[in-house]
């Protein structure tokens, strides 16, 4: 099964935020509050969290700027690994 990796809202901002750089690799196995990516807004930069386990695809890159909501990427939860 795959769960989305989106752009999630920050407290109550709610214009365009920015994927400024994927932490982990396209591809790799991820654990559950692994280090995704840095978000950013106008005033915050965060870290986003793995939400479940199982193998990241990026699907936009670094640099990436849209709503909140918007969907960047997935993780397989069926796909297995090793960490």
């Amino acid at each position: 099964m795959k769960h989305d990796v989106i752009l999630p809202k920050q407290g109550i901002y709610e214009g365009d935020v920015e994927l400024i750089e994927w932490i982990a690799q396209d591809g790799s196995y991820v654990e559950v509050g692994a280090q995704l990516y840095l978000l950013g807004t106008d005033k915050v930069e965060v870290e986003i969290l793995a939400e479940v386990a199982g193998i990241l695809t990026h699907e936009q890159p670094d640099g990436f700027v849209a709503d909140v909501g918007t969907r960047v990427g997935s993780i397989d939860t069926e796909g297995g690994g090793s960490a």
